[in-house]
């Protein structure tokens, strides 16, 4: 059952009982050189809920490389008492950061600061673009990590120290670089922030990105334009405006006309041969056998048999998750949860995960997937990541054969409007602002509930997400597959999980992207 996994997670502790917080509020400033170097610092500030406090996890900087954590980092307690911070490499793009020297709060606030170097440019957040009048600008284009236990959050702030310093006699900022279009920002960052602009403590320009009650797991990603003179970028690569590069979309269109020619130098070359075949056969068209004509019909894909508007209305809820998009360790923990308040099983440790099953005759009632998690767990009381990978295809498969020529969007409309109904029937009303937005895995967790005829429900408040950082699983980066499971499940599959596996999702664009950003969040207090 990979033993050495239990070993891995035991040394990253220094307690059996790890503490557990929510957060107050993040405060994140990136301080921008020219030629794309920076140091980021990032302001955590937990609220400690269950001692003893720890630390948590940082992970999500999708391609932004962490080069090194600076020694000054420190955390700060409610008395003022000052700790060292020590950073722990786990993988995967994945930082347990923890108070040195196995330190631990009991209660009250604790405020982490700690601070690394990276490099904008490399990562293709900070590059060149061009404007359709010829102007040449640089876009910054990035998202600080997203949160998990941060469903109270009271703000999220992002300040941007750019590398430019403001003229002397300058007046109001705004006034200055907004009313002359010195700085730019897309129409959805207008409408996501409030925006202000300030001058560092060195002078520079600094843009500022404020956002009140952001909600768990909420993207601060902003992005905005500058003069390309304020920079001296390495990598002189100009860039579109959805991030695609400018030589790459030239090489596209060479190609999409290359590609136009040879359909038809092809369609010519058909055309002409089928022309002679009728003139060969001018006396006896009438018996032409058509299906031995030399036509060769063009694969098709496996996608395109999707029928507009039609309804895949035979997905169970844990099938329906996968289909939502809900992280596949949310799901899983959600499942456990459940388990647990039914009394199947009882949670002896959280890290590793351990439980211990009880052995009733209702587990003989359980669903296919309830059951393969009780077995997976019945023999030692954990999940091996074998276990967790053949649900997880399981699940797929199924989705794959129900699904396969279904409206992708219409069907996530309808199991989403089938959840809002049965919450407005089941969720007291005081309650129900709670699962909306950023919370509405968790109104997937209730509806799943409510729905396994072979468990007895009612409403309960309870975060269905407590364990998911306790299970060991390495392809939660994959949540649905891409959604287009009905394509190569297998392909979808390997392509997501060998790119998120090694770096978070660091080498995911396209369809894997959305598919790993998500599950690629910080928190998970310990």
């Amino acid at each position: 059952m990979r033993h050495y996994l239990i070993l891995i997670f035991l040394s990253c502790f220094t307690t059996l009982f790890a503490g557990r917080g929510t957060i107050n509020f993040v405060e994140t400033t990136v301080d921008l050189k020219s030629n794309g170097e920076a140091t980021v610092a990032y302001t955590v500030q937990y609220h400690i809920t269950e001692a003893e406090f720890h630390g948590f996890y940082f992970q999500g900087n999708d391609r932004l490389p962490v080069y090194g954590f600076y020694d000054e980092s420190y955390a700060l307690d409610d008395a003022g008492n000052k700790y060292k911070l020590s950073f722990s490499d786990m993988g995967g793009g994945m930082w347990d950061i923890v108070l040195a020297d196995g330190a631990g709060v009991a209660s009250g606030n604790l405020t982490y600061v700690f601070y690394f170097t990276t490099n904008f440019n490399v990562a293709e957040y900070l590059v060149n673009t061009r404007t359709n009048d010829g102007r040449n600008l640089v876009v910054f284009n990035w998202s600080p990590v997203e949160w998990d236990e941060a469903g109270n959050m009271d703000h999220y702030t992002l300040k941007v120290v750019i590398p430019y310093q403001v003229p002397a006699g300058v007046g109001v900022l705004r006034d200055h670089f907004m009313g002359n279009n010195i700085i730019q920002t897309e129409k959805f960052v207008n409408e996501k922030f409030k925006i202000d602009y300030q001058q560092s403590p060195r002078g520079n320009l600094m843009m500022v990105f404020h956002k009140n009650n952001p909600g768990n797991r909420f993207s601060m990603r902003t992005q905005f334009y500058m003069p390309a003179e304020w920079f001296r970028l390495s990598s002189s690569e100009l860039y579109e405006k959805d991030g695609t590069k400018t030589s790459d979309l030239l090489k596209d269109k060479k190609t999409l006309l290359a590609g136009i020619f040879l359909l038809f130098a092809i369609f010519f070359f058909i055309v002409m041969r089928k022309h002679r075949s009728m003139i060969k056969a001018k006396e006896g068209l009438d018996e032409v056998n058509w299906d031995k004509l030399d036509w060769t019909p063009p694969k098709l894909n496996l996608a395109t048999y999707h029928i507009p508007g039609k309804v895949c209305k035979d997905l169970v809820p844990l099938e329906a998750a996968f289909y939502l998009e809900i992280p596949f360790k949310s799901i899983l923990s959600g499942m456990v949860a459940a388990m647990e308040r039914e009394g199947l099983l009882e949670v002896i440790s959280r890290s590793p995960l351990k439980v211990k099953v009880n052995r009733s005759p209702a587990v003989n009632n359980l669903g296919d997937y309830e059951s393969a998690l009780f077995y997976a767990l019945m023999d030692d009381g954990e999940f091996s990541q074998q276990e967790l990978e053949d649900m997880m295809q399981k699940i797929v498969r199924n989705i794959q054969k129900k699904a396969w020529d279904c409206d992708i969007e219409a069907t996530k409309a309808y199991y989403r409007s089938q959840m809002d109904e049965w919450q407005n029937q089941n969720i007291p009303e005081e309650r129900r602002a709670q699962y909306m937005n950023d919370n509405r895995d968790w109104l997937w967790y209730h509806w799943y509930y409510s729905r396994t005829p072979y468990y007895n429900y009612s409403y309960h408040d309870r975060n269905p997400h407590e364990y998911e950082y306790d299970i060991p699983v390495n392809t939660d980066h994959l949540r649905a597959p891409s959604l287009d499971v009905i394509n190569n499940i297998n392909v979808c599959h390997d392509a997501c999980h060998s790119a998120c596996h090694s770096a978070c999702h660091s080498a995911c664009h396209s369809a894997c992207h959305s598919a790993c950003h998500s599950a690629c969040v910080s928190g998970g207090s310990h």
